[in-house]
């Protein structure tokens, strides 16, 4: 080894270079006073007698040299060139294409997410707004996260600026200002940079401004610069030097995470936290014993490098959450995917790279040996392509991706081998369950099977052809929606002949109680006649409303029976858990799921057993769990009480008929197109028997006194929340009605299976009226069951916005000054507005302590009046009857600073397991509206198969990318995308602002896309969004 003597000198400079490069630090002071670095290329004679060369003199440095230049040419403007990124929701080359972290597809990330996936509030029903949350807690400026483009395999760290001008704006590790129309975000570390280090890079950036303004600004550089965050770019680098250090020291483990991480055959959803502590030593645990955000950092990364993807469940407001849940599958996975890829392989070694030269399909020109060959994808291809040319002899592929509508037809049952199997459950993982990271190599691997099969000559070879591929060869069935797959719950699967499969429960008896627990108790009202108002076609009836008057003539009681299944089933019982795993019910057409089957509960060996929703459904009677409110005839609330009684009298009133009754003034005008229908195929008898119901004009005349009393109050109460904020109307939203040919009862040939017609769908707005009565008076008892359980310290799930106690006069300032006055002319907000009051109330969250709820003009709300379909109405119900159960025996209230709650209730606030109910209500939620999957089917087959003229449509803009423009239809909101060659040269890309409208005419329908494609046929306008 040689002396340190021998070694040659070393700049300082090099080393100052070197140090750059290791730790990505950013430092624009000068590292040796006098010197800047310059480029290694000599550029004047060097003197050997000197180890390196001061600079010569110039005038000014080059980066000053160019923007003066472009100062003074700044009237000749800027040409960009066209982005090399893909359609939306289309996959890219991101494995041998240039990959750079100031690419332009940083600049529009996730354009998906801008209006057309966020959650739009105020649209359908008043209860719906609890679900309406767009994680805004997750967005404060000075949050630390990480940003990935479309098409881009390079992730970029980024410290958020904020949301204003219609934008969220970002400053990234390298410099960079960047923009996005929505929030792309699975990791972040809140409060990463105290505020005041942005104002240096927030007082170059106008807050007034539009996307459009702020796309020009970057286009010249006259935005934020680097030297503006050169101590958020040092920070940035660090916390990501510090994560490779981790990532270094445990590459072993952190790239093995498929294979270390599972400890079960079934899909595990697990948090950052937990996944680094299976992986992870202690010693990388703080004194509190938890991970710091480096290190958790370090094991994002490698769960987002793996192959097959872990995706994110729920991105929680930070990191550490334990709700910020990613989904690990088990090794099964692994190990098919990669013994198809072996397959792949050896297909491309044996058999494509053997074809004669010039040929110009592997698939049909195959070397003459062929027979010989044991290549295992040859059995695969070979079955395949026989299902597939015997189903096309009934059904052909379309060119949007769906098989010709048919009448039922018999086919001969595949009889795959265990290798096409294997082949089979690969696709699936690729185009059904969607499983595998962007960037990965197994897309190719799926491109190649296609290919191989040679049955889409004219198609991509593409998720949404292996989808098609998957219908064909019976799979899935040519209905199929691909939104069942994309939202998962965990503990449930989906079943491919319909709807959701749980583990049904066994021990039925013992998740009952012997008794009713307020038997003892419960008051009789048999006396009182009961409204239940609901649609004829409602089976399943779990509230009804009735009045008494307290001796007062402007002083009434309102009473909300609701149904009560909480008396007799047990809590934390089987019963118990199963409801949990779906905790409301799905509402998918064609693919109802309840919560409580409608069968659970029957005994098969006793013809007079009744299920657990006969046995419950509020009937004459029949028990009830009591919300009663005392109020003036001005809607003050004055008094509350919660009691278990026995209804009397059930009267069964149709929504529309009670509101024509009382005289309901009508929503504000729709638009004409709002009434559109669209129908498709042959319409259905419903099997479902009508419910016998009841009409206005026959109640007494008492009854109907009491009716119009009840309107009135229900009214004034309406009147006193909108008086503090409340949302004033819900638009009506597209509804669909699915209807499938009922079964002839004929058993199909030995070895044959039946494929029945193609449903029946009809496509409309929902155009129902909802009466006054229950829509207030059902929040009406979400707030007295609220505080009931607050005067007593109950912890019960309590629906509150996170910011609005600290907004609350911002937010009603805004919502009644600029939001409301539009609702009541009948015009929707913009996205951006909607955004602008949520980033002011917050997001909707469960907690166990009561909060205020601004959209419903509370101090405190709860969810209580469905029981029998939502889960978490069921828990306040439990609650609620330990507490009266306690002070009927001790003849006091409960009272939490004295009593041992945790004795007393069958629930604590973190027994309640809060986080979980919410994951599963937004996902439950999310997979209820899949019906844009039926509206798009019934559009396809409409227009190319019926023959029906859609006529020219209305485009939205709604967000700009490099390659068109993504925006929504006018008919029943579907989701378009309008490229430049779409535009035709009716109007410039550039030119073209968000809010924009063009009249239009279809090109294509993308079901697996979950778009249209169309064609500008007129620029009308606009850009007011």
């Amino acid at each position: 080894m040689l002396s340190s003597l021998y070694r040659r000198p070393v700049c300082s400079l090099c080393l100052a270079r070197a140090r750059v490069l290791v730790t990505g630090r950013i430092a624009s002071l000068p590292l040796v006073s006098g010197v800047r670095l310059y480029s290694p290329l000599p550029t004047y004679e060097p003197n050997e007698s000197r180890l390196w060369q001061e600079p010569p003199t110039r005038g000014l440095p080059i980066r000053e040299t160019l923007r003066k230049w472009e100062k003074e040419n700044e009237s000749l403007g800027s040409e960009n060139l066209p982005s090399d990124l893909p359609p939306e929701g289309e996959l890219s080359n991101c494995l041998t294409r240039t990959q750079t972290t100031g690419a332009q597809g940083l600049v529009n990330l996730s354009n998906r997410d801008a209006g057309l996936s966020q959650i739009t509030i105020g649209h359908g029903q008043p209860d719906e707004v609890a679900l309406a949350s767009s994680s805004a807690d997750s967005r404060i400026p000075g949050n630390l996260v990480e940003l990935r483009s479309i098409g881009s395999r390079v992730a970029n760290l980024a410290i958020y600026l904020g949301y204003f001008g219609g934008c969220y704006h970002f400053f990234s590790v390298n410099g960079t200002w960047m923009l996005s129309m929505g929030f792309p975000t699975a990791f972040t570390v809140t409060r990463f940079a105290p505020p005041h280090l942005l104002d240096s890079i927030l007082d170059k950036i106008p807050a007034d401004g539009t996307p459009e303004v702020y796309f020009d600004l970057q286009s010249k550089s006259l935005g934020p610069k680097r030297e503006d965050g050169e101590i958020l770019m040092n920070m940035m680098a660090d916390f990501r030097t510090d994560a490779n250090v981790v990532y270094a020291r445990h590459i072993g483990e952190i790239d093995n995470i498929q294979e270390i991480v599972p400890r079960t055959s079934d899909v595990e959803y697990l948090s950052l936290v937990e996944i680094a502590d299976r992986i992870l030593p202690a010693t990388w645990r703080l004194g509190d014993r938890s991970f710091p955000p480096h290190v958790l950092y370090a094991v994002f990364k490698g769960l987002t490098s793996q192959d097959i993807a872990c995706p994110s469940v729920n991105a929680a407001a930070d990191c550490r959450r334990p709700d910020h849940l990613f989904e690990i599958y088990p090794q099964t996975y692994s190990l098919t995917v990669d013994k198809v890829s072996e397959m792949v392989r050896e297909y491309v070694s044996d058999v494509m790279s053997k074809k004669p030269v010039g040929s110009g399909s592997a698939a049909t020109k195959l070397p003459p040996n062929i027979q010989l060959l044991t290549t295992p994808l040859l059995t695969f291809i070979k079955e395949a392509r026989e299902v597939v040319l015997q189903s096309r002899r009934h059904r052909t592929p379309t060119s949007c991706g769906l098989i010709k509508p048919s009448s039922a037809v018999e086919l001969e049952k595949p009889n795959f081998s265990a290798t096409s199997r294997e082949v089979l459950k690969f696709l699936e993982y690729w185009a059904v369950y969607n499983i595998f990271a962007p960037e990965c190599r197994l897309h190719s691997h799926g491109a190649l099977i296609l290919r191989a099969l040679d049955l889409y000559p004219d198609r991509d070879l593409n998720q949404a052809t292996a989808w098609l591929f998957l219908q064909e060869a019976g799979i899935l069935s040519p209905w199929e929606l691909p939104s069942r797959f994309k939202h998962r719950l965990p503990g449930i699967t989906v079943d491919k002949n319909g709807g959701l499969s749980r583990p049904p429960p066994t021990a039925i008896e013992e998740s009952m109680r012997p008794d009713d627990i307020a038997a003892s108790y419960r008051k009789d009202r048999r006396n009182k006649t009961v409204f239940c108002i609901d649609a004829a076609s409602t089976h399943l009836i779990d509230d009804g409303v009735s009045l008494n008057r307290s001796g007062l003539d402007n002083v009434f009681w309102i009473h909300i029976h609701v149904a009560d299944p909480a008396s007799r089933l047990l809590p934390n019982s089987e019963f118990s858990k199963y409801f949990e795993l779906l905790p409301e019910n799905v509402y998918l057409p064609g693919h109802f799921d309840a919560m409580i089957p409608s069968h659970l509960g029957l005994n098969s060996t006793d013809p007079t057993s009744q299920s657990l929703v006969q046995q419950f459904s509020l009937r004459s009677r029949g028990p009830a769990l009591t919300f009663s409110a005392k109020v003036t005839r001005a809607g003050d609330v004055l008094d509350g009480e919660i009691c278990p009684s026995t209804i009397g009298n059930v009267v069964y009133l149709d929504p529309e008929d009670v509101a024509n009754f009382c005289q309901q003034p009508p929503p504000p005008p729709l638009d004409e197109k709002m009434k559109r229908r669209l129908s498709v195929g042959t319409r259905q008898q419903s099997t479902w028997p009508p419910r016998k119901m009841d009409k206005v004009d026959g109640l007494t005349k008492g009854q109907k006194i009491d009716l119009k009393i009840l309107y009135q109050l229900a009214e004034n109460i309406r009147q006193k929340r909108l008086s503090k904020g409340a949302w004033p109307h819900y638009f009506p939203k597209p509804s669909v009605s699915v209807g499938f040919e009922a079964s002839s009862g004929e058993k199909p040939s030995q070895g044959a299976k039946l494929i029945p017609a193609d449903p029946y769908i009809e496509v409309g707005t929902d155009l129902s009226i909802h009466s006054t009565v229950v829509s207030s008076l059902m929040v009406l008892a979400g707030e007295v069951a609220a505080k009931w359980c607050s005067q007593r310290g109950i912890p019960i799930p309590y629906r509150r916005n996170t910011k609005a106690a600290n907004n609350m006069e911002e937010a009603y300032e805004y919502a009644t000054e600029v939001l409301y006055p539009l609702i009541r002319k009948g015009i929707r907000p913009t996205p951006q507005q909607q955004h602008t009051l949520t980033l002011l109330t917050g997001d909707i969250e469960l907690s166990p302590r009561p909060g205020p709820y601004f959209l419903m003009g509370l101090d405190m709300y709860t969810k209580a009046t469905s029981p029998l379909r939502r889960f978490g109405d069921l828990l306040v119900h439990w609650q609620i009857h330990a507490a009266v159960e306690f002070e009927q025996i001790h003849h006091r209230m409960l009272e939490h600073n004295k009593d041992d709650l945790a004795s007393i209730l069958p629930f604590t606030a973190t027994g309640l397991n809060l986080p979980w109910l919410k994951i599963r209500e937004k996902t439950a939620r999310r997979i209820g509206n899949g019906s844009l999957d039926w509206t798009l089917i019934a559009l396809a087959r409409a227009w190319l198969f019926e023959g029906k003229k859609m006529g020219r449509l209305r485009f939205r803009v709604r967000a700009i990318w490099a390659r068109g423009l993504l925006g929504q239809l006018d008919l029943f909101d579907v989701p378009a995308r309008l490229d430049v060659e779409g535009l035709g040269g009716i109007r410039l890309l550039k030119d073209t602002k968000i809010g924009d409208e063009f009249e239009v005419e279809l090109v294509d329908v993308n079901v697996y896309s979950r778009n249209a494609i169309v064609r500008a046929l007129q620029y009308l306008g606009g850009g007011d969004g």
